[in-house]
């Protein structure tokens, strides 16, 4: 639905939205301590990063293409022209902003990282241990998003319903470690949307109650942004992961944890949340 030639983006809300709550730590807690501890640590394991080949753009909208007859890929290849987003989206570009943004904020949490050309460097070193964050398929899928805004006037229910334009990525990411067998597998999707900004109104002249707004649409800059964002949301995301998992191998007390740690490295706190933002799944059979 296109009706608005000006866009913004409709980010993430925020960086761990799909925590169930987020709250900041209060007193000194042995388990904050040594949430501390790691976040200040200067020496950490060197980071591999493989990339995926590329990443696939695909639409899921419906078209209006009589497809009868014809193969899947064929009814894909139709509807990603069909596309309002995704077909003007380099995938070299959107996987180079990514994953600059992912190594940098790695860096920025005194990672090492390795990457391309450079892994055979650390290779060469038997010593070396090094993470290894794998990520063997991305995606960007365009589709569309239903959206109804509802508001009660007088206790009747107004509605105004919208198709919206979204863009998904979807990414799955495999962590593990040089020299041990056991692998870690997760999936992450995150999303951007048109945004429609209205409110309900009563006509002065009709008395009618009327509906205004405007539609910002998503445009390929947003993506290129959207792309930066989630590189460093998942540095931040890996990076939570393996400082609970040092909470977890070190704390003194054989008591459950009914909590995670994020750490703001903007504000330097440390908050409670309930799930990491991402599924884990189960390692794929041999």
């Amino acid at each position: 639905m296109k009706r608005v030639t000006n866009a913004i983006i409709k980010r993430v809300p925020a960086l761990l939205a799909v925590a169930a709550f987020l709250v900041v730590i209060s007193g000194c807690s042995a388990d904050r301590r040594l949430a501390k501890e790691f976040v200040a640590m200067e020496e950490r394991p060197p980071v591999i990063i493989k990339e995926p080949s590329t990443i696939y753009m695909v639409s899921y909208k419906e078209t209006d293409t009589d497809t009868t007859g014809l193969k899947p890929w064929q009814v894909d290849s139709i509807r990603f022209h069909e596309s309002d987003i995704v077909k003007h989206i380099n995938p070299d570009s959107v996987r180079m902003m990514f994953f600059t943004a992912f190594r940098n904020q790695l860096e920025a949490f005194n990672f090492r990282v390795y990457q391309g050309k450079e892994i055979a460097e650390i290779l060469d070193d038997d010593s070396a241990k090094p993470l290894i964050m794998h990520f063997p398929q991305m995606e960007m899928e365009e589709y569309t998003q239903p959206y109804t805004h509802e508001e009660y006037i007088n206790r009747k229910k107004y509605y105004k319903n919208f198709d919206l334009d979204a863009v998904n990525l979807n990414t799955w990411l495999r962590l593990g470690r040089r020299g041990e067998t056991q692998n870690e597998y997760y999936f992450i999707s995150d999303s951007i949307t048109d945004v429609v900004d209205g409110h309900y109104y009563r006509d002065k002249k009709s008395g009618r109650v009327k509906y205004r707004y405007k539609y910002h649409e998503v445009e390929s800059s947003d993506v290129y942004h959207f792309m930066q964002d989630m590189g460093r949301n998942y540095a931040q995301y890996i990076f939570d992961h393996y400082l609970n998992r040092f909470v977890e191998m070190n704390r003194n007390t054989d008591g459950s944890r009914s909590y995670m740690y994020h750490y703001d490295p903007e504000s330097e706190e440390f908050l409670l949340i309930r799930n990491q933002p991402w599924i884990e799944m189960e390692s794929p059979k041999q």
